[in-house]
């Protein structure tokens, strides 16, 4: 009896070690398809720059040509011309040029706020924020009310 016991606890250990092994093996070839499925949700195409929200209309050189004034009395266009051939460069890589600013703070950089607004930053002068009231492809109208309400009309200018 003996004998029939040892061989049935040896046909046992046998039958547990071949679940084992083929458990293994289902874990190895499952550990590999979750690493796999893992590694493609954790690959991206955004990198860690800042999100770039800046109209594609924006971009380019634009010359002031009109101001909006009011005076208290009237409201109307006035022509303006600068004398520059362009009065703002608005670059693709997020540079910005204002041709009229003085020598050494011309070139700065830009953004568009989440409401619509360019964000200046020039080395010159403190961060300013200028409302668009209307962007096309031609034409750019920004809010530059201070005391009285005032907005300047820009056309783009083509190299």
């Amino acid at each position: 009896m003996t004998k029939y016991y040892k061989e049935k606890a040896l046909l046992a250990t046998e039958n547990k070690i071949d679940s084992i092994k083929r458990d293994a093996d289902f874990f190895k070839r499952n550990l590999i398809y979750l690493f796999c499925l893992v590694l493609s949700f954790s690959c991206s195409n955004k990198d860690d720059k800042p999100e770039n929200n800046v109209p594609q209309e924006l971009i380019g050189k634009w010359k002031l040509i009109e101001i909006y004034e009011s005076d208290g009395n009237s409201n109307s266009w006035v022509p303006y011309d600068s004398g520059e051939s362009y009065d703002i460069w608005f670059k693709e890589d997020l540079g910005l040029v204002v041709s009229t600013m003085i020598e050494g703070c011309q070139i700065g950089s830009f953004s568009i706020s989440s409401n619509n607004e360019i964000v200046y930053n020039l080395p010159c002068s403190e961060q300013s924020i200028i409302p668009i009231e209307s962007l096309s492809e031609t034409t750019l109208i920004t809010d530059v009310t201070y005391i009285e309400y005032e907005l300047n009309k820009y056309e783009k200018v083509t190299d």
